[in-house]
């Protein structure tokens, strides 16, 4: 569970400060992230409701990421999971270029 929360927070572009800041979590996420920490299930209730994460991805690895009542969501994000992580920060890299194309326009 320790490396779905680092790629959580690396996806969500967050330093461990500001992922632990918002859902209130006082100790170093990289603590939790090394696996030196354990994770106790208000961090995992907490995690899941701020950033709307499915609970069984994130204790299990299974399903979506995300939780969302958007079918075309919920098919990006199972591809999303189902690539191999190079793959994972091309298509976030490709997803940042697009927004700022996007900004600019």
């Amino acid at each position: 569970m320790n490396t779905r929360i680092k790629e959580l927070r690396q996806i969500l572009g967050l330093t461990q400060k500001e992922f632990g800041e918002k859902i209130g979590f006082k100790s170093s996420i990289s603590e939790i992230e090394n696996g030196n920490a354990p994770i106790l299930d208000r961090t995992i209730i907490s995690i899941c409701s701020v950033y709307g994460v499915s609970e069984k991805w994130l204790r299990y690895g299974e399903g979506a990421m995300f939780i969302t009542e958007n079918p075309e969501l919920n098919e990006f994000f199972e591809t999303y999971n189902n690539l191999e992580k190079p793959l994972q920060e091309f298509l976030i890299q490709c997803s940042r270029d697009l927004l700022d194309a996007q900004n600019k326009m």
